[in-house]
């Protein structure tokens, strides 16, 4: 860590700063975030861009020894973001003496946060911090004034994008159509056409097995374990296999299922071919934390996409049933018991059970 106190002293020439070869100039690009994107094509806000804005205006000035710092599709009203966090380590090494951003927006649209880490941390530490667009320099006392309300204005900003992408959920919602973006373990998305899935087959077998080992009388950590000893690849192992990206981190047993992602899998009614709108909400735009609602607040939209239909050998006492149908308030350990008990209710003719 840097001692408090400590400033940094570059070498001065011609007004442009040279610094030391193991002193960096952090750039920090932030990249808003997929929902904001999709309300507003128009406005150009590329890495790329940023980039350029930035290597010019350090060319220009004469900072040497730049590094980029890059947190792409992750909402500025946090901080807990990767390249942010990155760059933060270097700061509290000493190995940062300036950071530039295009613009503060692109630091962050928090502005308790921004003004924390500007004017009290950076300043502390000797780091200098420049905005490009507010022509905000803090070592030179050039811009500051107006920072706070620059911060101020970019939070409203994010709150009232907030407000639109909500308003566009319900309107979506309304019509009939999906407002998550995640497709569920069996199932992929149909190119050119985000609303429509199909059955993904490799992932649906597992599915499928999944329900057959249920209603064999198994719960989930039973069934978990045998997965895992059979080498079945998890959810994440198996979507990063194919290519398709995820926001949790590869696992390091890729066979280690957990009786979680299979309760999850049995309670989701999206394999009877609905879609399930309105499951989860978040406190506000800037506390991201899940708040899960109450299953009689979710929307059903029925036919969605096809069925994971799951064809068994045995008896029951109709020749179809949709497990959702026989109680739609079923809680974890009632869903079990209930699947476990169909087998008993038998007439003595096969049939099959479309979940």
């Amino acid at each position: 860590m840097i001692p408090i106190g400590h400033v940094f002293t570059p070498l001065r020439l011609n007004n442009n700063v040279i610094i030391d070869n193991d002193i960096i100039i952090a750039f920090f690009l932030l990249l808003v975030n997929a929902n904001c994107t999709l309300l507003y094509k128009n406005i150009p806000w590329q890495i790329s861009s940023q980039k350029e804005i930035l290597m010019t205006y350090a060319k220009k000035n004469g900072y040497l020894h730049p590094q980029f710092f890059v947190d792409d599709g992750i909402s500025g009203t946090t901080f807990n973001r990767p390249g942010f966090q990155e760059m933060e380590s270097l700061i509290g090494g000493g190995k940062v003496s300036t950071v530039i951003v295009k613009d503060l927006s692109r630091f962050g649209r928090e502005h308790l946060l921004c003004g924390h880490y500007t004017e009290i941390v950076y300043p502390t530490l000797g780091v200098n911090f420049i905005a490009i667009q507010e022509n905000v320099d803090t070592t030179e006392g050039v811009g500051t004034e107006m920072m706070p309300f620059h911060n101020i204005f970019n939070e409203w900003y994010a709150a009232q994008t907030s407000k639109k992408i909500r308003a566009v959920n319900e309107m979506k919602a309304s019509k009939g159509m999906r407002i998550s973006s995640t497709v569920p373990y069996g199932y992929k998305k149909i190119e050119g056409n985000k609303e429509q899935w199909y059955i993904d087959e490799p992932a649906a077998e597992i599915v499928r097995k999944i329900f057959n080992l249920c209603i064999s009388g198994k719960g989930p950590s039973q069934i978990a374990r045998q997965l895992e000893a059979e080498k079945v690849l998890t959810p994440t192992a198996y979507f990063n296999s194919v290519g398709k990206k995820t926001s949790n981190p590869i696992p390091l047993n890729i066979y280690g299922w957990s009786s979680k992602s299979v309760a999850h899998i049995l309670e989701n009614r999206q394999y009877t071919g609905c879609t399930v709108n309105g499951k989860s909400t978040t406190v506000s735009y800037k506390v991201h934390k899940k708040i899960e609602k109450c299953q009689d607040d979710y929307q059903i939209i029925p036919n969605s996409q096809e069925f994971m239909r799951i064809i068994l050998s045995v008896s029951y006492p109709m020749s179809v049933v949709p497990v959702w149908q026989m109680n739609t308030k079923l809680s974890k350990s009632d869903l079990y018991q209930r699947l476990r008990k169909m087998k008993k209710l038998s007439l003595n003719f096969k049939s099959k059970l479309l979940i």
